[in-house]
Parts: structure tokens; sequence; C-alpha cells
């Protein structure tokens, strides 16, 4: 529930239509939001794991409402370290797996593809929205939020550890090829 009062806050921060950094705080807030919104199944009228509530669709609903897209980005961002994280569960059966509203569990290897999937699509998502949304150097400053929000959510969380050392295994790739092709 705390991912409510979160998202409430940044929805504020965003309408509130400050300066750059107040604009990055909605942000950052939302991402915050973002890494716990998924489990509000659990306070909902579905099951853990919800195939509504466990993919991109809210943040995609929210950029049909003008006012919400301001934390869309955020929200997004949040969640795609909160699904690569359930990618990662001790078993996938049962309580791990996605299930559909009135069709149940769609079973541990398309539950690994739907997460992983849509956690993929939440970060290009994110990051191409946030792209649009601010200036270069208060992107910068967003996405080391993001950067810290995400690394101290899968430090703490169940399969989070597998899904840091993914995201360090790529940024490390990213920054040898940026040298590489400096060097050529």
């Amino acid at each position: 529930m705390t991912s409510v009062i979160w998202l409430a806050a940044a929805w504020v921060m965003a309408l509130l239509r400050g300066s750059h950094g107040a604009r990055v705080a909605a942000l950052l807030a939302a991402c915050v939001a973002g890494t716990t919104f998924p489990d509000l199944d659990f306070n909902l009228l579905l099951t853990h794991r919800s195939a509504v509530t466990h993919s991109v669709l809210v943040p995609l609903l929210l950029l049909a409402w003008t006012r919400a897209r301001a934390i869309a980005p955020g929200l997004t961002m949040g969640m795609g370290f909160h699904l690569a994280a359930d990618c990662f569960p001790n078993a996938m059966r049962g309580y791990a797996t996605v299930k559909l509203p009135l069709f149940g569990s769609i079973g541990a290897d398309a539950s690994y593809l739907w997460l992983g999937a849509n956690a993929l699509v939440a970060f290009a998502a994110g990051l191409a929205l946030l792209d649009r949304s601010l200036p270069r150097g208060w992107r910068v400053a967003a996405l080391a939020g993001y950067a810290a929000i995400g690394t101290s959510y899968l430090f703490v969380t169940d399969g989070g550890w597998p899904a840091l050392a993914i995201f360090a295994a790529a940024g490390w790739l990213a920054v040898r090829r940026r040298k590489a092709a400096r060097t050529a």
C-alpha cells in the first residue's frame, strides 16, 4: 500500500509543474512506487502475480491520462526493477507463476517469458519516455536516481541479486563497447 502513497506524492509533485529538479523528484518518487506497485494485487481482488499488475499495462494506461504522463517514466522504471526481480523466484510454481484473471496460472515457462518480456518493455519504455520529458543534464540526474533506487531495491528483495548481477554485466558491457567505439 505504500506504493499508492509514493505514487500520490509523485503525482502531486508533477501537478505542481515546478522546476526540472521538481520533475526529477516526481519521477524518482514514482520509481520508488513502481518497485512495489505490482504487489498491489494483494490488496485488490486479484491473485498474487496477476498479469494485470505484473505487466506494463498500468503505465501504458497512465499515458492515456494527460495529467499522469509526467510520472509514467518513473513508475515504468520502478516496475521494471520489480518484474526483473520476479524473474528469479526460488521456484517458478504455484504462488510464483503469473496468473491471468479468470483463467489462472500460465505455467512456469510462460511466467518467465511474461515477466522477462514485461521487464524489458518497462525499461525500454521508461527510457524512451524519459528522453522526451527532460533536458539532457536532468535526464542524467534521473537515471542516476533510478540506478540508486533500483540497486537499493534489488539488493534487499528476493530475486534481486541475480537481476542486479545482470544489470551490472550489461552496464559493464555497455561501457566496454563505448570505449571500443572511441578507440576505433
